[in-house]
């Protein structure tokens, strides 16, 4: 086998599926359609990932470096027809590890001027010193590959397993003053609601460095609960319908266990899809908030006043209606332009091209999804002006 060869084979141990086997979407197919924005363009959300874990044991302490690890593909519900889009795998390796071939995709080809970097890792491990290891050399990996001066445009995310809250907060401090990070990022899967005691000190330590705290389903499965109460579905299809519903829970108990209280300062991103889902639940909330404030004497306002400072979506292909004469009804109705930022989930099946996010849509509207909400939130113009 020649070296590509080799690279490419174990580039697809990574990546959970084989270019050559499984008809993967197109990013020419993904991107049909829509219409071109007229305004600088923020992807929030972009997941990379080593080229080998070669490259990334490189990074792991001595105590943990032949420790064997998950592939990091270990999906309950692999998409039957590709996880990844057909152009991402290459030679170097799998999908999301080729910061050349990532900068050409978004950037110069895709007319992206920003880009949020959220690598994902292991899920749930049931040793919480091995996570906590991983979270660390994921977060030196990326400082390294991705964030140096020759990709000036990509931006961080530092890992952190909050079931470990005294480790996640050293590892906040130790990267929150790296100019390349502009967020905190958690697992979606979590044996807790995040709104609990245990989880404050790290969301203390977010909001004192003016960190938001994303929220995103992580690449693995370990010890984390079946992917809904009742138990687990039968098909992907199944799955996808129904996961986005987890932010529910995290955002139902932030609120009501007093953290966004506690901490206005804090803002929270959830960033696998589910915003549909928002406006339902928010007038339940509301409803059922006046009659109970009584529970809940640390919580100040109605569940919906949260959202404008502190809450945010990243938004995702699969939500929303596909009518655009109800689009822009049900947009102004939750406030998407507000509570909305641009994540392409690049280089995912699901990709999001601009030019599909709400083509028509206002204009003025269009240019805080795609650019002006994720500027304030990761505070980009700070960096532009200096």
């Amino acid at each position: 086998m020649s070296a590509a060869g080799a690279a490419r084979r174990e580039g697809t141990e990574l990546a959970g599926d084989d270019p050559a086997r499984l008809a993967t979407v197109s990013l020419e197919t993904a991107a049909r359609g829509g219409r071109p924005p007229a305004c600088a363009i923020v992807d929030a959300s972009v997941h990379v990932r080593p080229r080998s874990q070669a490259e990334f044991r490189a990074y792991l302490p001595r105590l943990w470096k032949t420790r064997r690890l998950p592939s990091g593909d270990g999906y309950y519900y692999p998409n039957p027809a590709g996880n990844h889009l057909r152009e991402t795998y290459s030679d170097a390796g799998p999908p999301g590890s080729d910061p050349d071939l990532l900068h050409r995709h978004l950037i110069t080809d895709g007319g992206v001027d920003r880009v949020v970097l959220h690598p994902l890792t292991l899920g749930l491990l049931p040793d919480i010193d091995l996570l906590g290891a991983v979270c660390s050399a994921t977060n030196a990996w990326l400082a390294d590959t991705w964030l140096g001066p020759t990709h000036d445009r990509f931006h961080g995310t530092i890992r952190v397993a909050p079931g470990d809250p005294v480790a996640a907060v050293a590892e906040i401090e130790r990267w929150a003053a790296h100019p390349g990070f502009v967020q905190v990022g958690v697992p979606m899967q979590s044996l807790q609601p995040y709104g609990k005691r245990q989880f404050w000190p790290v969301w203390e330590a977010a909001a004192a460095h003016g960190l938001p705290v994303c929220v995103h389903a992580d690449a693995e499965t370990g010890v984390e609960h079946a992917p809904t109460p009742a138990g687990y579905l039968h098909t992907h299809f199944g799955h996808a319908a129904v996961a986005p519903f987890m932010f529910v829970n995290h955002l139902t108990s932030l609120m009501t266990e007093g953290v966004l209280d506690h901490l206005p300062g804090l803002r929270v991103v959830f960033a696998d899809g589910g915003f549909d889902l928002l406006g339902p639940m928010m007038w339940r909330l509301d409803k059922d908030y006046r009659a109970m404030r009584v529970d809940m004497p640390w919580m100040t306002r109605l569940p919906s006043e949260y959202l404008a400072e502190q809450v945010r979506f990243v938004a995702h292909r699969m939500d929303g209606p596909d009518d655009a004469a109800v689009a822009g009804e049900w947009l102004s109705m939750v406030d998407a332009d507000r509570l909305l930022v641009y994540g392409s989930n690049y280089p995912n099946w699901d990709f999001l091209p601009p030019g599909l996010v709400y083509p028509d849509a206002a204009a003025e509207a269009r240019e805080r999804i795609l650019h002006g909400n994720a500027t304030r939130l990761y505070e980009l113009d700070r960096g532009e002006t200096a």
